[in-house]
This record gives structure tokens, sequence and C-alpha cells, in this order.
């Protein structure tokens, strides 16, 4: 853990050494060249949690309140606190101790999180990035600890891996260093199309040669791969914490992701915001009686699906309600978002805790493992007779 550094110390974006060894799947290409062909669904994306998981720091993509008053977060260490503040040239956050007078600020450079539910954010220093310690809270508005700091220390040397960014942008140029992995400033933010179709460059210089040909070459069309490369798109970034066996950035879809990243480890696989929820899937009897299923037969990545009635036909496509056990009992309900909550329920974060000077709780995460769960049903039962 860091100590408290006395005096202010302002940490902006650091320069990078440069790039010897790129690891990243191509060069961006931009959505307005995929859009050209593609209008509906990259204008529906654009609206997605997957493309705004990662940004720059600006107004409008830092949904922290910083207004006085609510720029706060208080620890349970007397005396030490953060204060979060917008300046003429950006964001920042400084961790002060008012016993000992001591401070230290830093500028927020990148935000990771769609703010669905909330934000974390980065901060460059020597073509480094580091977490900064304090989060914002979407739904109850509130300044929080970010997962992994202890509360009440003035802490901002939390690195962050190669690993974590795949998951939360599209490419990052990793330069070789003796004993570091830095990064260049030649990077792409969000989860931009070529993430999970490839390296489009190929594919739009044939398709402008080729303006009849349909078939999507040069190009990973997940209708035409198997159930395992289909999945294995998805799994990379929500499969849980694998270890790298290969460097980051460098899977493609229609590679075998056993090929990159090492097994699950153990069989602990729970729910969470970095949690294993293909491994869940996998575990339910609708995933192993259902060759054809896979995570696109409920989710469409290329709108924004937060309605949780929208995936009950879903279910019904092959569930029979009048065939259900407590078909009699159960009624109407079973048509209802009733049958998510009780075979997908939410389950309580292992990882996600918010510790405030107050309180202590947990965001929950609904499971993918869908199986009967007679705890849950017997409590909706009594919530909803």
């Amino acid at each position: 853990m860091w100590p408290l550094v006395l005096g202010a110390v302002v940490v902006g974006a650091g320069q990078a050494p440069s790039p010897v060894r790129p690891t990243a799947p191509g060069a961006a290409t931009p959505a307005p060249a995929c859009r050209r062909c593609h209008q509906t669904i990259v204008d529906s994306y654009a609206g997605t949690a997957h493309q705004r998981t990662s940004t720059k720091a600006r107004r409008a993509t830092v949904l922290g309140d910083f207004s006085p008053g609510h720029n706060l977060l208080r620890t349970r260490t007397p005396g030490v606190g953060f204060t979060m503040e917008q300046r003429a040239d950006g964001f920042y956050q400084t961790g002060w101790d008012s016993t000992s007078g001591g401070a230290r600020t830093v500028r927020i450079d990148l935000v990771i999180g769609s703010g669905r539910r909330g934000q974390t954010y980065l901060s460059w220093r020597n073509g480094l990035l580091f977490e900064l310690p304090v989060s914002y809270l979407t739904g109850v508005r509130r300044w929080i600890n970010s997962p992994g700091y202890a509360d009440g220390q003035i802490d901002f040397n939390r690195l962050i891996e190669p690993r974590c960014l795949e998951c939360h942008a599209t490419s990052f140029t990793i330069a070789a260093d003796r004993r570091v992995r830095r990064y260049s400033e030649n990077f792409a933010l969000g989860v931009q199309c070529q993430r999970c179709h490839g390296d489009a460059r190929k594919h739009i210089a044939y398709q402008a040669a080729h303006p009849e040909d349909t078939t999507a070459q040069f190009i990973f069309n997940s209708r035409k791969a198997t159930r395992d490369r289909q999945v294995d798109v998805c799994a990379l970034c929500h499969s849980g914490g694998r270890d790298e066996k290969r460097p980051a950035f460098s899977f493609r879809p229609g590679d075998s992701l056993d090929a990159f990243l090492a097994p699950e480890a153990g069989t602990d696989v729970v729910p969470d915001v970095h949690g294993n929820q293909v491994g869940l899937l996998r575990r339910s009897n609708c995933f192993r009686s259902s060759p054809a299923m896979t995570c696109s037969t409920c989710h469409d990545v290329h709108q924004a699906q937060r309605d949780l009635a929208a995936f009950v036909p879903k279910c019904l496509e092959c569930h029979d309600v009048t065939q259900h056990p407590g078909a009699d009992s159960i009624g109407a309900r079973l048509t209802t978002t009733d049958c998510i909550d009780c075979h997908m329920p939410n389950r309580r974060s292992n990882t996600i805790r918010i510790n405030t000077a107050r309180s202590a709780t947990s965001l929950y995460f609904r499971t993918h493992e869908i199986a009967v769960y007679p705890d849950v049903a017997a409590e909706l039962m009594r919530a909803r007779p």
C-alpha cells in the first residue's frame, strides 16, 4: 500500500516508450467504415454498455458529482478522505489526511465502465495505467471505495494489467520494457466491431470490390461458426479471472480460447462483475440439452437490452409452461419476469462491496446458471402471492 505522501502531487499522462511489440488485433477499424453497410447495427450498438465500457475522461463521460458537498468521500479512518474536483484542464482525485496535513492529487485520464452500475477511473503515469482509489456508483449517486482498495488509506498504486484492458478496450499497443509491460497511446477504447468480428480491413476492401457478394468474406461470422467458437468470443471476458497463456490482445475471433487462457480455476463458479457467467451457462440443463444454444440465443449484443420482460419469450420458445409442475398454483406468472427471477436469480457479489464510513453493502448480479432454486421460488411466492 502507498504511504501517505506529503504535499500535493499532480500526475498527468506520462509519455510511453516507443512501441516495439504490438499485440493489438490490427489497427482499429472506425465505426463509419462498418456503418456504410451496417448502419442500423452500428447505430444501435453505440448505445450499448460494451461500446461505452471505456472512454477518455470528459464531462460527457465522467458521471460523478463534482458539486460542493457531493464531491467528498469520507473513510472510517479519522481525518482521511478524498475530494473529487473538476478543473479547467480535467478531473482530479485528491486523497488527504487532515491530521497530518498530507495530500496527494492525481488526474483522471480514462473512464472504465459504461456507467449503468458505476464507473472506475484510471490515470496515466510513465506509460502505465493505475486504478484510482475512488469510484462512482450510479444507482445511489455516491462516490465509493474502488474495488480492491482498503478503506481509509491514501493509495494510488493499483496497477492495471493488460488482461484487465483486454476486456474493457478494443486494443492497446504494448511496448516492451526490461521489467514492465508499458502502454503506448496507440489504443482504441470501448469494445468496437473488430473485437468480436476480427480485423475488418480485408473484409471492407473485398466488399468494396465485390458489393454483390453477401457471404461475409474475411470476417468472423458467428452464424457460420461452431458453438464453441461462438461462445469463446464471449468467454474471453465473461468466463472469470483466468490467467493468460498468451499475451493479452492476441486472441482473435474464431480461435480456441483454451489456447490463450488457462483453464477455469476450481469449481466455485459464481455470478459477479468479473465472474464466470459462461461457466454458469454451461452448467445449465438448458445449455447442455440444446446443442444450438449460445449466448446470442438470448442476447443481441448490438443493442441495449435492459427490459427483463423482453427475455421471457426466449424462455417460452423452448418451454411449455402448461407442463410446469406448479402451473395450477403459479398461473399467469409463469409467462412474466417471475420465470427469470426464479430460475436465474440475482446473487450477492463476492467482489463488489461498497464500504463507506457508515455502512457496508454489496451489489447483486444475475446468475446465468439456469436451474431450480427452491429457496428463491419460495421467497417469490411469499413476496408476490
